[in-house]
């Protein structure tokens, strides 16, 4: 009888590593027929990869398979460099202080198409968890486009008074979590329930969308 593999959840701290991240993420950018997505890989590669040098890259596998990605850091580590991130700290509206080392910010969450049900994402939110209370941070910004939020909100973030809007004049929902809340709702749970598939709570499509 063949052991069931369990998902696991770890850095992506070396250069292979890095780069199988962004190969995993065209992938799905790929099957989710988002060549917005793909474009902005590609011309807007050199920040993105100058991005995932300074942030840390989570990956889940499932054994030698990656199966979800998200990208965190504290704020002051991009601070000036980091558009979207500087964008909500500068218009300060709906934060709860302007001091930028309260913040970190969490993008590139993209979970393969065949694995969003279950622990996945709960998973590399715990992971987030885990480094924003080692580096003190209080407070976790992430932007995304409008059905996204809705997973986000899963997770405990809250929508922002503020709009952001890409490259594609897409319009972004800036979105900020309570760290020590998410902690005290998630962190004690040694187990995270399958939603039902007859009435799922937000759309499973949308969770390679986070921009």
């Amino acid at each position: 009888m063949s052991r069931r593999k369990t998902v696991t959840f770890e850095l992506a701290a070396s250069s292979e590593r890095k780069r199988s991240v962004r190969d995993f993420r065209r992938q799905c950018y790929s099957l989710m027929g988002r060549t917005d997505l793909l474009q902005d890989e590609g011309v807007a590669g050199s920040v993105q990869q100058r991005l995932d040098d300074q942030l840390n890259l989570i990956e889940a596998r499932l054994g030698d398979e990656t199966v979800g990605t998200i990208r965190w850091g504290t704020y002051v580590s991009v601070a000036g460099s980091d558009h979207y991130a500087d964008s909500i700290i500068q218009n300060k509206n709906g934060l709860p202080n302007s001091e930028p080392e309260s913040f970190s910010r969490t993008d590139r969450l993209i979970i393969h198409p065949k694995y969003r049900r279950g622990t996945v994402l709960i998973g590399l939110a715990r992971f987030c968890l885990r480094l924003a209370m080692e580096s003190g941070s209080q407070f976790d910004l992430c932007w995304s486009e409008k059905p996204l939020t809705r997973v986000y909100q899963r997770l405990g973030y809250t929508v922002l008074p503020q709009r952001l809007v890409n490259a594609r004049s897409v319009t972004l929902y800036p979105q900020i979590l309570n760290i020590q809340q998410f902690g005290d709702r998630w962190s004690a749970r040694t187990e995270v329930r399958r939603q039902s598939s007859a009435k799922p709570q937000f759309d499973q499509n949308q969770l390679s969308t986070s921009c």
